[in-house]
Order: structure tokens, then sequence, then C-alpha cells
């Protein structure tokens, strides 16, 4: 279902100071959310043709991708982050830049080959089986398409688990690894590269030419 806030001048401002206040309390604690972005973004590179983004959250990757002159569609099953994330990319004028569904990744409305580029960051510490994920990116990636899968590690957990207990909260993740990604990409038939930043992954894969 395609996503279309109705959203207010004093909501896009308000939205904006809580989250310029959460990435400064996340850099103060070593993780530079807008760098992570950028090393994605760089090593992932080229970034030729339409590109799908798989767990919006609150806006961070489109955010960055918006601004580096990307156009993009992007897709979370909660619409409570959904319209963080609208809030984010209307505080930038940037929305116009982003296609927002409400969809579920395991079950992707769209045809078979549809996008170059697919990429999924900080998503699959959600989730705790990434078979049926991975087979929707798969199969919505074009022939010589590429996936792009990124994710925090024990470091960047230790982070986020510090900031959520700090605001009196619990952060419920799942033990998913960089190899399991990694051994169902190549299943696949893609060809993976992999990187190790301080706080997150990188896994970029290309589907291999048969």
């Amino acid at each position: 279902m395609l996503y279309k806030p109705k959203l207010s001048r004093k909501e896009i401002e308000e939205n904006h100071r809580i989250f310029e206040e959460r990435v400064n309390i996340y850099k103060k604690r070593g993780m530079d959310f807008l760098k992570i972005r950028n090393f994605i973004i760089e090593k992932s590179m080229p970034l030729e043709g339409n590109i799908l983004e798989i767990g919006t959250g609150t806006g961070h990757t489109a955010l960055t991708l918006a601004k580096a002159g990307y156009k993009l569609t992007s897709i979370d099953r909660d619409k409570e982050v959904l319209k963080k994330a609208a809030l984010n990319l209307a505080y930038e004028d940037l929305l116009p830049k982003v296609t927002l569904h409400v969809m579920d990744a395991k079950s992707l409305e769209f045809k078979n080959g549809s996008f170059n580029n697919v990429i999924a960051v900080n998503m699959f510490h959600h989730v705790n089986d990434i078979g049926d994920i991975l087979d929707e990116m798969d199969r919505v990636a074009a022939p010589n398409g590429k996936i792009i899968v990124s994710d925090f590690t024990e470091k960047g957990m230790r982070v986020v688990d510090q900031v959520h207990n700090h605001e009196g909260n619990s952060h419920d993740y799942s033990r998913v690894a960089e190899e399991e990604v990694s051994k169902r990409l190549k299943e696949l038939n893609y060809d993976t590269i992999q990187y190790e930043g301080d706080a997150q992954w990188l896994i970029t894969a290309k589907k291999a030419v048969k």
C-alpha cells in the first residue's frame, strides 16, 4: 500500500528536533549514522538504475541516498516509523525523491526483476528467519541486479543497547550473523564482497552470470 501521510510544519520541526538529539546521543557513544550510511553507499557503488530499500525505519538510509541525488522506493510494515521517515525527509525537502509503501518484506508486492538494487540496512537484526526475506529480495532483483545488506556488529549492538537502556527501553534483536546472510546469498548464486566496519558490517552481492 502506497503511504502518503499528511504532515504539518509543526510535526516536521518537532520530529527533527528529536531526530537530531538522538543522532547526537549515538554519535557521542561512537556511532555516527551519517558516516556509516556514507560508508555503505561508497562501498556499494555503482548504484545504477532504480533502488528498493527493505525496512525504511526512521529514514537514515533513505535520507542519505536522497541527499546523494538518488530516487528510491522504500518499504516498511510499521506505519509509525514510516511517518517518522516521511517527517525526516520532509524536513530536508526530499520526500518527493522517496516513494514509501506499507509492505511486508516477506511478501513484496512488486513484479519479478523490478529493481536494479535492493538494499536492507539494520533490518535483519529484527528477524529470526532471513530465508524468506532474502528470497523475496532476490525475486525482485533484476537479472544483473545487486543486493546490499548491512547491520550492526556486536560492538554496534552494544551501543544500541546502551542508548535504549539509557532511555528506559529495551531493544529486542535476533542473532542473525553476517556469515549466515553471506551463505544464503551465495546459495542464491550471488558473488559477495564483505566489509567490516567498527560498528557495522556490509555485504554487497552481485548476481553471478551463468
